[in-house]
């Protein structure tokens, strides 16, 4: 069983040292940059040597492959949750919004991390996870809204469900920033009536 003070993206069966180097990985790539972070500045930060780190990864593209795609899977999986939560569109939409809400506050690192190199990682995600697309899932939920007659047929599918990602990721980041002093749940309410007024026919 996983320590409760683990994040999520940490194994309890993995030695202390890989727990240590993956979390330090995390806040150094998410602060400074995928390309900006070296293997010395993980190993450093971690409180290991780099022999410590290639004990248990290949390599810095090894370890950042590795934490996205235990971060990705995990917010693909908040939001399926949080879809099947419901029956109609207003439903699934307050329960996504909350679980994305709530994922920043827990580990906004892990979803800032997910949110700057997707475009980088999912080429090379294995087929198997790349059958998870979380745009996809929000697709149909807006088409799911369409049919109930509550969101716009006017506007392409496609393009409102980047505006809708994009919102939310956009907050997020502006978050990380200071931006916003609240919690996220505590803004949840408002964005909510944003993306549904977006979203209105």
């Amino acid at each position: 069983m996983r320590e409760t003070s683990l994040p999520f993206y940490v194994s309890g069966d993995d030695a202390p040292a890989k727990q240590k180097i993956v979390i330090a990985a995390l806040d150094l790539f998410v602060r400074d940059g995928l390309c900006e972070t070296s293997i010395r500045d993980i190993a450093e930060a971690s409180g290991f040597t780099n022999p410590a780190l290639f004990k248990h990864f290949s390599g810095k593209d090894a370890l950042a492959s590795y934490l996205f795609e235990r971060c990705y899977l995990e917010l693909y999986n908040l939001i399926i949750r949080a879809i099947q939560s419901g029956d109609t569109f207003a439903m699934k939409q307050h329960a996504v919004i909350g679980a994305y809400m709530t994922a920043i506050d827990q580990d906004r690192n892990a979803v800032l991390y997910v949110q700057e190199n997707l475009r980088q990682f999912w080429p090379k995600m294995p087929a198997n996870l790349r059958k998870h697309s979380i745009l996809g899932e929000v697709r149909r939920l807006i088409e799911l809204g369409r049919s109930e007659g509550v969101v716009t047929a006017t506007i392409d599918a496609g393009l409102l469900t980047v505006a809708w990602v994009g919102t939310l990721q956009q907050f997020a980041r502006a978050q990380y920033f200071g931006e916003f002093k609240s919690s996220s749940r505590v803004i949840a309410t408002t964005l909510e009536d944003l993306l549904t007024r977006m979203l209105r026919s």
